[in-house]
């Protein structure tokens, strides 16, 4: 069962859509997913980084992920916490 929600996107995006849709006999929903499905197959490779990324934040427990979230390194994260390095 497919469900529905709303996504902001600027003016010339949503009127994009909009013509696509039309000129392809297509609905907008339909142009949206073919556009993410593209998307996700041409950025395979920088979403498989992100991943492994990710990946590493978690592994290096609390501290790096509270410092990744923050945007410090976890050397600060870990002064201000009072853990000791």
């Amino acid at each position: 069962m497919s469900t529905q929600a709303p996504i902001k996107v600027n003016e010339q995006t949503k009127d994009r859509v909009r013509y696509l849709a039309a000129l392809t006999d297509a609905t907008q929903a339909e142009i949206v997913d073919r556009a993410v499905a593209e998307y996700a197959t041409r950025h395979a490779d920088v979403i498989e980084a992100g991943l492994a990324r990710a990946r590493e934040v978690l592994a290096g427990g609390d501290v790096a992920i509270a410092a990744h979230l923050l945007g410090e390194s976890p050397e600060v994260v870990a002064r201000v916490a009072g853990r000791r390095g």
